[in-house]
């Protein structure tokens, strides 16, 4: 049993460190309720927008961008998961298999343990940048000076809806992606680790007794963006990445792991980062912290944007 918690630790290791492969977030089963509440409560008042997705992408470019040019104070959370019925691990030649080769059995079960017990420190983090402050290394693309630069043929579609007298909601979709094509497409609106300095880093360094990581591939499906405008002002308060990777990696076993062989490590990484934005440099950034003073602005500025649109 030690031999194939050690040998589960080294497949985790390797898990983990593709985990951060893709720098954007993951839905723990409370961020999914919670998500799907609130497609429910947009869906019932939601009136469609009578645009391109073109017309849309543009103008939801253009309000991303303004987050970085502009920063107003922001609250971020990042967030991973890789559930449990997608991580498997399996004999090399094996990975579309019903079931698992019953000597893996065992270190199949370690796994999932372990990597809960791994994911408790780097599944999610969150903190406030405040009102003026730079956020180039927090907002995505991290790094860049650019929020989103797609284009039209990186999308499958772009939609918006009004929600009552005040909002939008713009979803961005995209279609299958393969690895080649992510750095052509995601890199323009999401962070993408590059595959060279994962392979190198120290996290694989710590498998080495065990396992030889040969390499991984990445395949990308049902990644979006969905957005909450203010409509009276034009201004972003929501983002919410979604961004879901399968993940194939094929290691071989060394020294008293030898007998395993090539092996096969599968899981669904589940990456999603959500922004809350505050254009208001009297308020706090996160909405717990929100007082009554600042939500007395907030109200009274839309009643006077709201005056002005209907002059």
């Amino acid at each position: 049993m030690k031999r194939i918690l050690t040998l589960g630790l080294a497949l985790l290791v390797i898990s983990a460190s593709l985990l951060s492969l893709t720098a954007c977030s993951s839905s723990s089963d409370e961020e999914v309720e919670e998500q799907s509440t609130l497609a429910a409560e947009y869906t019932e008042s939601a009136v469609p927008v009578d645009k391109s997705s073109e017309e849309i992408l543009e103008y939801f470019n253009t309000l991303l961008n303004g987050v970085k040019e502009n920063k107003p104070a922001m609250y971020y959370r990042f967030e991973l998961n890789v559930p449990n019925d997608s991580l498997k691990v399996t004999k090399a030649g094996q990975e579309q298999a019903e079931t698992v080769d019953e000597s893996l059995s065992a270190l199949n079960d370690a796994a999932k343990g372990v990597k809960d017990l791994m994911l408790e420190n780097i599944e999610e983090t969150s903190g406030d940048v405040p009102f003026g402050a730079d956020n180039t290394d927090i907002m995505l693309v991290q790094g860049e000076n650019f929020a989103s630069r797609l284009t039209i043929d990186d999308i499958k579609y772009a939609e918006m809806t009004e929600i009552g007298d005040t909002y939008y909601i713009i979803t961005i979709e995209f279609n299958d992606i393969t690895e080649a094509e992510a750095k052509d497409v995601l890199a323009k609106a999401f962070s993408i680790r590059d595959k060279a300095d994962i392979l190198n880093s120290e996290e694989f360094a710590k498998t080495k007794e065990y396992l030889e990581l040969k390499d991984y591939t990445v395949s990308y499906s049902g990644c979006r963006i969905t957005a909450k405008v203010n409509r009276l002002t034009n201004e972003l308060l929501t983002i919410n990445y979604y961004k879901p990777a399968n993940v194939v990696a094929s290691a071989t076993g060394k020294n008293t792991f030898q007998q395993h062989g090539d092996l096969s490590i599968l899981f669904t990484l589940e990456d999603t980062a959500y922004f809350e934005l505050n254009w208001l440099n009297e308020n706090p950034t996160s909405p717990l912290e929100t007082t009554t003073e600042a939500t007395t602005v907030l109200t009274t500025v839309s009643a006077d944007v709201s005056t002005t649109v209907a002059q």
